[in-house]
């Protein structure tokens, strides 16, 4: 399975993106530091701060989900998974993951047209100023992106493999 190219291509992207998402969590906790020895020491809080910590959590979460999809350690509810055999648990996961790449497909329709009217009307935060079509992009890129990481798996017989496995 690791030398098919469905899976090496998604497999290194969702290493690029765990690495983003674990740098914006980096620089949330480096600001919010900052932040208070601005505020506590200095008497002089950054007014931008709880604002781009907002954004850089809204994207480290949606730029993180395709990557847990792919790896198939998203939170769950496996209860039910832990009560039947291994063929009925595989159709229930297939059957999860059809309603997930429906949720994600719908949403992902739903937010770009948000995106498009924040660009065209130039939408900022208060602020930051950052263009808000930023990290709310971040929304329909992330969820477009586990869309494809369920296909994904399911090309690559990743999700077969994970489904075969015991839920722990």
């Amino acid at each position: 399975m690791k030398t098919n190219p469905i899976y090496r291509v998604y497999d290194a992207a969702t290493r690029v993106m765990k690495v983003i998402a674990a740098l914006m969590l980096v620089a949330i906790v480096a600001i919010n530091i900052a932040n208070v020895v601005a505020r506590y020491v200095f008497s002089a809080p950054f007014s931008w701060a709880e604002e781009v910590m907002l954004h850089l959590m809204i994207i480290a979460i949606f730029v993180g989900a395709p990557a847990v999809t792919w790896d198939g350690t998203n939170i769950r509810m496996d209860i039910l998974a832990r009560l039947v055999q291994q063929r009925t648990r595989r159709i229930l996961e297939g059957i999860a993951d059809l309603v997930s790449l429906g949720v994600a497909g719908l949403l992902t329709y739903a937010a770009v047209p948000i995106v498009q009217q924040l660009i065209e009307f130039d939408q900022r935060s208060q602020a930051a100023e950052i263009p808000l079509a930023i990290p709310q992009g971040a929304i329909p890129l992330g969820l477009a992106l586990t869309a494809l990481a369920l296909i994904a798996r399911e090309l690559s017989g990743k999700a077969k493999q994970h489904a075969a496995q015991p839920p722990q």
